[in-house]
């Protein structure tokens, strides 16, 4: 058995930010994934001889700058760039933010920037601080967090306060909707603009350049990967060490432990059913998973024919509020909606190495799709539904696409889970809702990355950092722990 002064669970980005600055600081670290290389979503892998995407996402939220430079990213040869402009394309308009173009919506947005700043500072504050004690709990005292007045409107009233123009507000919709499943017109939708799901960084070779580079910084700094080792569970021994069981057998002896995997992955798959209160429990199992991105991930024989300015923009196709608030019903009855709101990027634009010289890669995300299907298991029929709702959306912004399909990958919600392990294939770590956000997620009452479990940690998508700045939530739980050992609260 071998003993370690951090053990991490996940090698995606949070996970690998973790591991840097645990190992920076001088502390014996492990990370542990099941898959055959470190990466997690942010991989970028070949899907059709020559071509290549990432399957999971396009861009990732921002990183903040002080964490990008504290890394070493720069240094690493990480090269970020904003998203140039998005283009909504509606029945009879185009609306297109962006290179200067905006007006009020650019005020939205900045707005939105500047609570999700706020909200990250408080994330990291919260992890640093020294937390009271009672039992097994960390308990800290509850204030306002940035941003919660926006957890009661909907969506649509936020934005016409703000905005005149409809076609900008469901085009601002679209920015924040994108690969979920949302009602706008329900109280508490506006919430979505503190976590929005485009319009974030691309990253030059593709996510899994990033993912590269932070494992590369985490082993110069003496941090060990173990790829192909997955974590079969957790449980503390008598010293009040954490000992993660992996799948072979083998075991790994930490004094902290940070679970990058979600909340009920973390909880529900890691420990057996009695190692935790029941009240805890019960908690944990109310939580809810909201999985509604599937993706479609198309070889082309020719780029499509876009003006200069608008090949590397977003281009969202027809949506309004009544496209979203009618694809959520669909999506709430476990139907495939007739037309899910969707996301078009022609990723070979902004970076001419995914694809061969002539050639392109197309990426379509489609929003509202249900992990569970009212009426059975999802076959080789229903993801080929998937590909033609997807084309046809293409058409529609695009026409001519169609002829230049080389071929075609369908990741619905299911394959989203097996791969990453994400419960119900929700890459968002949970609901975003009113009741699952800021100081609510993933409990009220405790402060992240702490857990009730002590020695453990929580990092990913289901932390406030988490949904807020990508690596910012593996930051805190690393930032967590050494100010833990500091305090001498762990073993």
């Amino acid at each position: 058995m071998v003993r370690y002064d951090a053990a991490i669970i996940g090698a995606g980005g949070d996970g690998l930010a973790a591991a840097i600055v645990l190992a920076r600081a001088g502390l014996k670290t492990v990370v542990l994934d099941r898959a055959s290389r470190p990466g997690g979503r942010l991989s970028t892998r070949e899907f059709h001889p020559g071509f290549r995407a990432s399957p999971f996402l396009d861009d990732i939220a921002p990183i903040p700058p002080a964490l990008f430079w504290s890394l070493g990213l720069a240094r690493a040869g990480v090269r970020l760039a904003p998203v140039p402009a998005s283009l909504a394309l509606g029945p009879g308009s185009r609306c297109l933010i962006g290179r200067g173009r905006g007006g009020a919506a650019l005020d939205v947005l900045a707005e939105a920037d500047a609570r999700i700043a706020a909200a990250l500072v408080r994330a990291g504050n919260d992890a640093e601080a020294r937390p009271h004690r009672f039992g097994v709990f960390h308990r800290t005292v509850s204030s306002s967090w940035p941003g919660e007045d926006w957890l009661l409107p909907s969506l649509v009233d936020l934005l016409a306060g703000r905005v005149a123009d409809p076609a900008v507000c469901a085009h601002l919709m679209a920015r924040a909707l994108a690969g979920r499943a949302c009602d706008p017109f329900l109280a508490g939708s506006a919430v979505h603009l503190l976590a929005p799901a485009s319009a974030g960084l691309t990253v030059r070779g593709g996510t899994g350049a990033l993912a590269e580079a932070l494992a590369g910084l985490a082993q110069e700094a003496g941090a060990e990967i173990r790829c192909d080792a997955e974590a079969g569970g957790i449980r503390r021994d008598r010293h009040g060490l954490s000992i993660v069981a992996l799948a072979d057998g083998e075991e790994v002896t930490a004094r902290a432990v940070i679970s990058t995997l979600d909340l009920k992955q973390t909880f529900l798959s890691l420990f057996v059913w009695d190692a935790l209160p029941p009240q805890f429990l019960r908690h944990v199992g109310q939580f809810r998973m909201a999985g509604a991105t599937a993706r479609v991930l198309f070889a082309l024989d020719a780029p499509p024919e876009l003006p200069r300015g608008l090949r590397r923009a977003d281009l969202h196709v027809s949506p309004s509020p009544e496209n979203f608030a009618e694809a959520h019903a669909a999506w709430r009855s476990g139907t495939i909606p007739a037309a899910p709101p969707v996301l078009l990027r022609l990723v070979s634009a902004r970076d001419p190495g995914l694809a061969p010289v002539g050639k392109a890669v197309l990426t379509v995300t489609l929003s509202a799709i249900p992990f569970r299907l009212f009426d059975g298991a999802w076959t080789h029929e229903k993801r080929a539904l998937l590909r033609e709702r997807a084309l046809a959306a293409a058409e529609r912004a695009l026409p001519g696409i169609s002829a230049r399909v080389l071929a075609a990958e369908v990741i619905a919600p299911p394959d989203i889970e097996a791969a990453l392990g994400a419960t119900e294939g929700d890459l968002m770590g949970g609901e975003i809702a009113p009741d699952q956000m800021l100081g609510a997620r993933p409990w009220s009452g405790l402060s992240p990355p702490r857990t009730p479990v002590r020695g453990l940690y929580l990092a990913g998508s289901s932390t406030p950092a988490g949904v807020a700045g990508s690596l910012a939530s593996g930051a805190c739980a690393a930032a967590a722990v050494l100010a833990d050992l500091k305090a001498g609260r762990l073993k």
